[in-house]
């Protein structure tokens, strides 16, 4: 499994609990290897943080403290890139980050996030230019619809790390149509998550599968996946407790006769491509 997007480095409180286990988050490393996950995008999310530069630099920390002691395959992503942005040495930190997302859930010099309804600015889409240029992938998960459909007509490969979709459920979190499409016409892909006011009323095991069929049915198979949000939620959709209870959604999904090679894309192959088109290293 490639989990496309966790909250777990945030959520912790030492580097053993991440790597030797703990009762208080949905993930861990044991936890998560006993689910069958091999690769994961641990975020960084420190605009939702009163303090935000301390949380990031304590994110940042966390990260560089587990990276190279975990046997399950860590890239690093940042949900709003504010603190960043006016940083004289960004060059020098922005080799940590595999993936960001320009905004968090509100605007900041670069754009507008959900809750807003504001376009990327300028400064948003020099800075989209620049991160591009490095091999930084593009998120869109928590762009508004103006400042994702600005970025997106820039023509950068984009990615939608924990998405659903609006026409599953109609809630401005999730993408429509349109925007699945564009991302994937980019090569791009959609993490379909575990959110249950994403999925929908009465959240399971299986509205998960629907909405993964819906991007399925539009995108095609090369272009769907997962970004389960763990940790970033407080509740999880009946019948998933934490993150070893990836082979339950797979076996909803073989129950309902997807083959086994689709199986492998969704379940990891399809982002492998994205990150290994962005030179970073899979392992």
């Amino acid at each position: 499994m490639f989990d496309a997007h966790v909250d777990t480095l945030m959520r912790t409180f030492s580097p053993e609990e991440y790597l030797e286990g703990n009762s208080r988050t949905q993930l861990d490393m044991p936890r998560a290897l006993k689910g069958g996950v091999t690769h994961l995008v641990t975020a960084i999310c420190a605009e939702a943080e009163e303090e935000s530069q301390v949380a990031f630099n304590r994110g940042i920390s966390m990260y560089r403290d587990v990276v190279h002691l975990s046997t399950v395959e860590l890239f690093l992503m940042l949900e709003g890139c504010q603190p960043i942005v006016d940083l004289h040495e960004m060059n020098e930190i922005i080799h940590l980050f595999s993936i960001v997302s320009l905004t968090w859930n509100g605007q900041n010099s670069l754009g507008g996030g959900i809750g807003t309804d504001t376009g990327l600015t300028g400064k948003g889409k020099q800075f989209a230019a620049e991160l591009d240029r490095a091999g930084v992938i593009l998120d869109v998960s928590h762009l508004c619809d103006r400042s994702r459909r600005d970025l997106l007509s820039l023509g950068y490969r984009t990615v939608a790390t924990h998405c659903n979709c609006r026409a599953v459920h109609d809630t401005p979190r999730n993408l429509p149509d349109e925007d699945i499409l564009e991302i994937a016409a980019s090569g791009g892909v959609v993490g379909i998550t575990f959110v249950p006011y994403f999925l929908g009323e009465n959240a399971s095991l299986d509205t998960i599968a629907d909405h993964l069929e819906h991007l399925v049915e539009l995108a095609g198979i090369g272009n769907a996946g997962f970004g389960s949000d763990f940790d970033g939620v407080r509740n999880l959709p009946a019948g998933l407790e934490d993150c070893t209870g990836w082979p339950d959604i797979l076996e909803v999904l073989d129950r309902r006769g997807w083959s086994t090679d689709d199986l492998a894309s969704v379940a990891g192959n399809n982002w492998r491509r994205v990150f290994s088109i962005n030179e970073m290293r899979i392992g």
